[in-house]
């Protein structure tokens, strides 16, 4: 079987299981990705150019 099939079919089961498909819509999925991305940022944001 494909990873990338066995691993969408696990993290689809594991979203079920906690009935969050409600919040998995393309506004809130774009929403929480930008919020993650930015706190990933704001560790870089003072440090020096490597």
């Amino acid at each position: 079987m494909n990873d990338i099939k066995e691993i969408t079919e696990e993290l689809i089961k594991f979203r079920n299981e906690r009935d969050w498909e409600q919040f998995h819509n393309p506004k809130d999925l774009a929403l929480a990705i930008n919020i993650e991305s930015s706190e990933l940022l704001e560790e870089f944001l003072w440090k020096k150019a490597a």
